[in-house]
């Protein structure tokens, strides 16, 4: 898991190098701050690499990079000055991932932003403001249950959140093992030793 996570920020860092991709500025990417200067970064290395580079080429190839700086350059300022300026801190804020999501939970509207805010992100990034959410889970999972909405879905709520008797209701830390699928499921391996049996196994509700 280490190694896929070192991997991931590596493909990212590269995709953001060589494309300039402007989703890579999210806070749940490499945020605002860290995305400008690595793309401030992309624009100062080729002269730093020129530096060092030796051969017949070299006036050539600085031409080109003036070129190419000169045209990043004007077409940074028209970006910022045809968008709008209320967005300019998405591209400059030293805010992180965890205190993004906080913010969105306190700045929802309803019951919907707020579930999404938290449970469809790492709860720990709401650590926080736990005694908060589990007074707004208390208050309000009783009528969640009975109203079932679209975006409610009790398994991704954290067993140290619910009142005790609803996580009695719900089959506690059971709840989540029993709506799991295994690996060995997915892709059709028996459980049981010396049982030839290879075929896929399709997931149902009652499974």
């Amino acid at each position: 898991m280490m190694r896929s996570a070192k991997r991931k920020v590596k493909t990212n860092s590269l995709t953001l190098l060589l494309s300039g991709c402007m989703l890579m500025r999210g806070y749940y990417n490499c945020g605002p701050a860290a995305f400008t200067a690595s793309m401030i970064w992309a624009q100062i290395f080729p002269f730093e690499a020129l530096q060092i580079f030796e051969g017949e080429l070299k006036s050539e190839i600085e031409a080109g990079l003036i070129v190419s700086f000169t045209i990043w350059l004007l077409l940074n300022i028209a970006f910022f000055c045809t968008i709008d300026l209320t967005y300019l801190h998405t591209f400059f804020g030293t805010m992180t991932g965890p205190q993004y999501t906080v913010q969105l939970y306190k700045d929802a509207k309803d019951d919907a932003m707020r579930w999404d805010a938290v449970f469809t992100n790492r709860i720990s990034y709401t650590k926080p403001i736990h005694g908060e959410i589990k007074e707004w889970v208390k208050e309000n999972i009783e009528r969640w249950r009975s109203e079932t909405p679209s975006w409610f879905h009790v398994d991704l709520i954290p067993d140290d959140f619910p009142p005790v008797d609803v996580l009695e209701a719900e089959g506690g830390a059971r709840r989540r093992r029993r709506s799991s699928i295994s690996v060995r499921d997915i892709i059709g391996l028996t459980r049981d030793v010396g049982v030839d049996d290879n075929r896929v196994h399709p997931f149902t509700a009652t499974d």
